[in-house]
């Protein structure tokens, strides 16, 4: 960006990297999204610069789209919380028949992680892969509602980070005329 020295937005930007990561992480941790860790781990931020100014990306695992925006069941719409603080349908839905239903074997390791033991109508333990079938087809039917995990935190942020992002501007370019007329 024509030579000048822009420390203050960098560094700015990258606290505020850190701040949205974490702030993403406490919403899948407050709304019980991160039973292995693995999404939460995911979670980080990168900042690039080049002729134009700078970019801030926020990246995640392949499955945190499903998980920030919600998944619509064949029953239920399901929707999620945009960078504008405004309400959306979300962009993915299960279908009906036998393909389109979630992933049994991951339900199945959920359930064992979590030590869930289902019963039948006579009060029979059922196996856990009869239990996770079940699941999979509920969460077909009714989908999987959104975290917002990045999309809330962003959009509750934006107006204060507009401003701090001019303030440190400032500071940089008045930094850069201090040591020009040296």
């Amino acid at each position: 960006m024509s030579g000048l020295n822009y420390d203050g937005i960098e560094n700015y930007l990258k606290s505020y990297g850190k701040y949205i990561v974490r702030q993403a992480r406490g919403i899948l941790k407050q709304k019980g999204k991160n039973v292995t860790g693995k999404l939460s781990k995911s979670l980080r931020f990168k900042i690039t610069q080049d002729k134009e100014g700078y970019d801030i990306k926020f990246l995640a695992s392949k499955y945190a789209s499903f998980v920030n925006k919600g998944v619509s069941g064949t029953k239920v719409t399901r929707t999620y919380i945009d960078a504008d603080g405004k309400r959306k349908r979300s962009p993915f839905k299960y279908k009906s028949g036998v393909g389109n239903s979630p992933n049994i074997g991951a339900i199945q390791t959920w359930i064992n992680r979590k030590g869930i033991k289902g019963r039948d109508d006579l009060g029979r333990f059922m196996k856990s892969k009869s239990l996770a079938y079940l699941i999979s087809k509920s969460i077909q039917r009714k989908g999987i509602p959104a975290a917002s995990f990045y999309t809330q935190p962003l959009s509750y942020s934006y107006k204060l980070f507009k401003k701090e992002m001019v303030k440190h501007f400032k500071a940089d370019v008045l930094n850069e005329i201090k040591t020009f007329k040296k």
